[in-house]
């Protein structure tokens, strides 16, 4: 009897300790997604401009003077004025996770869907063409975590995230981001296609600016079916810069392929912003902000039946007071 009195109980401890194990991990999981679902830099909010919004905007961000490339044109006629955006209606995401001892791992793949609006307007602002579209956008990113003093509140903190990467189609792709001093040569930050999902960028460090900063960032596309080559307006694509924190504190600026305000060539794919960094307000010393840089081609923009091709890149910074 005291044999099989001995077996039992071996297996009723394995059992509980399977259990134990099991229930760590579901809170450890549930602690990690708690931190994602709050952090500013993993949200996708600054792609929904709840419809058409002019080209360059400003809703709320003091961009402190920052300077304007480019006037917004709808071709061919240089008098149309262009307002577009999303209107997201649905969204969607779904996570994996590798929890280890000390550090985790976190999967992150998301969705966006609803209506992106196309307007013109002309030189008396009357409205001489628009069209609405169904569109569907994919997104992922990868973040890591690591375990803090297990009697603290929050037994982890993210520690890294990659870049956020997504779009539409297989026809346009971001290659190269680079951020330079206005008439610098060597870059200060450069994120590539060929590591983007592997290259962790630590949530202590990200790319800092100075209220006033004035930077030259460049983006590098590709585009398999240009149509409607615009010659010196652009290569067949429109880039924009969305940047800020949200509804109510963010702005977007375009950036230009026409060989002027810092772009070095003529209609060669790369496309170039003089950027000032804004300011944050009296109340603050730091706040992180969010970039997403949007590649969209002519034939989404200009046809109502051309299809959505998207290409996105979404990268965190921090904004200092000096």
């Amino acid at each position: 009897m005291k044999k099989y009195l001995f077996i039992l109980t071996t297996v009723s401890m394995v059992w509980i300790s399977c259990t134990d194990s099991q229930n760590q991990k579901e809170d450890d999981i549930s602690q990690l997604m708690r931190l994602m679902e709050n952090d500013v830099v993993l949200n996708l909010d600054l792609l929904d401009t709840e419809g058409a919004m002019d080209e360059e905007y400003s809703d709320g961000l003091d961009t402190d003077g920052g300077l304007k490339v480019m006037a917004d044109t709808l071709w061919p006629n240089s008098d149309y004025r262009l307002r577009m955006g999303r209107h997201i209606t649905d969204r969607e995401r779904t996570f994996s996770f590798d929890v280890q001892d000390d550090t985790a791992y976190a999967e992150m793949y998301r969705s966006i869907s609803g209506n992106f609006y196309v307007v013109a307007f002309d030189s008396n602002h009357t409205m001489v063409d628009s069209f609405v579209k169904a569109f569907s956008e994919e997104f992922e990113r990868r973040v890591r975590f690591v375990r803090t003093d297990s009697s603290s509140h929050r037994p982890w903190r993210i520690e890294g995230i990659t870049l956020g990467t997504g779009g539409a189609g297989t026809k346009v792709r971001i290659t190269d981001l680079s951020f330079y001093t206005a008439d610098g040569s060597d870059a200060l930050f450069n994120y590539t296609a060929d590591n983007v999902s592997e290259v962790f960028i630590p949530r202590n460090n990200l790319p800092t600016f100075n209220p006033g900063d004035t930077l030259r960032i460049e983006l590098t596309v590709e585009n398999d079916d240009p149509v409607f080559d615009l010659g010196d307006m652009d290569s067949g694509e429109k880039v924009h810069m969305h940047y800020g924190r949200g509804r109510g504190e963010r702005a977007r600026r375009r950036l230009n392929d026409a060989g002027v305000f810092g772009d070095a060539v003529v209609e060669n794919n790369v496309f170039t912003k003089l950027w000032r960094a804004h300011i944050i307000g009296p109340n603050h010393v730091a706040r992180v902000f969010n970039m997403h840089y949007d590649l969209i081609d002519n034939a989404t923009l200009f046809i109502s039946d051309g299809g959505y091709n998207t290409a996105v890149w979404s990268l965190p910074y921090k904004i200092v007071q000096p």
